[in-house]
């Protein structure tokens, strides 16, 4: 069945929007100089006349420091949000915290995994901490300051065994969007603008090929020739400030 269609809106208001909020700094810069860079994806949501972009940003922010600096900020734009576009506080979620075997990061060294920690919880589950040099290169994160190991270095090698646990539940993004509004797109990888180097969202082909595909409801326009580059590593001024 063809359910392609004719949108109400146009690629090019989309991306108007995101340049705007781009403009604003209310648009995802992966090298933001005050979170160290742990995940990413997006996903997009449209029917013929409302669509929705969300951009889950997963990182430590040292300003706030220990799990309140662990937070997924979700960046939503759209014509049909019963917000402002961009980022607002009620939409950045932290789902990391204590366990009752004692505290996970070092309450004397700001920044640092407790040396006696072993577990923590993530959205109310017990998962292991590992303080093994190994664990964390097998996960393609290399410690700076062994056998210290700081936040962002220990969120970047556990999100890769608990993924799931860090990004917004469906329902967590129902409760802010039209439940009945299709998802029709979701990225773990893509081509990500470099907001600090002023590249707008609306050069760059990602978001070029979502608009049109949002657009004409068609999946099938969204073939891109542009490596992905979301990885944190890709990112290495962040939390760089």
């Amino acid at each position: 069945m063809d359910t392609t269609f004719q949108a109400t809106f146009t690629a090019a208001d989309i991306l108007a929007q995101l340049d705007d909020y781009a403009e604003k700094f209310q648009f995802p810069m992966l090298d933001n100089g005050y979170v160290y860079l742990a995940d990413s994806r997006l996903s997009a949501y449209g029917d013929r006349e409302r669509w929705i972009l969300l951009i889950e940003v997963i990182g430590y922010n040292y300003r706030a420091g220990g799990h309140s600096g662990i937070e997924n900020c979700l960046y939503f734009f759209g014509n049909c949000l019963p917000f402002e576009p961009g980022v607002q506080n009620f939409n950045f979620l932290s789902v990391t915290d204590d366990c009752e075997d004692g505290d996970t990061f070092d309450p004397e060294k700001r920044d640092t995994l407790h040396p006696k920690a072993v577990s923590m919880l993530l959205n109310g589950e017990t998962i292991p901490v590992s303080h093994d040099p190994a664990y964390y290169s097998a996960r393609g994160v290399e410690l700076e300051k062994a056998p210290a190991i700081r936040i962002w270095e220990f969120l970047r090698a556990v999100i890769v065994d608990h993924r799931e646990g860090f990004l917004a539940l469906e329902e967590e993004i129902r409760d802010r969007i039209p439940k009945d509004l299709p998802l029709v797109l979701r990225l773990d990888e893509w081509h990500h603008n470099d907001l600090a180097g002023e590249e707008k969202p609306s050069s760059t082909e990602t978001f070029q090929l979502i608009a049109q595909m949002l657009e004409t409801g068609d999946p099938a326009y969204y073939q891109p020739t542009k490596a992905a580059n979301n990885h944190w590593k890709n990112w290495p001024d962040g939390g760089t400030l």
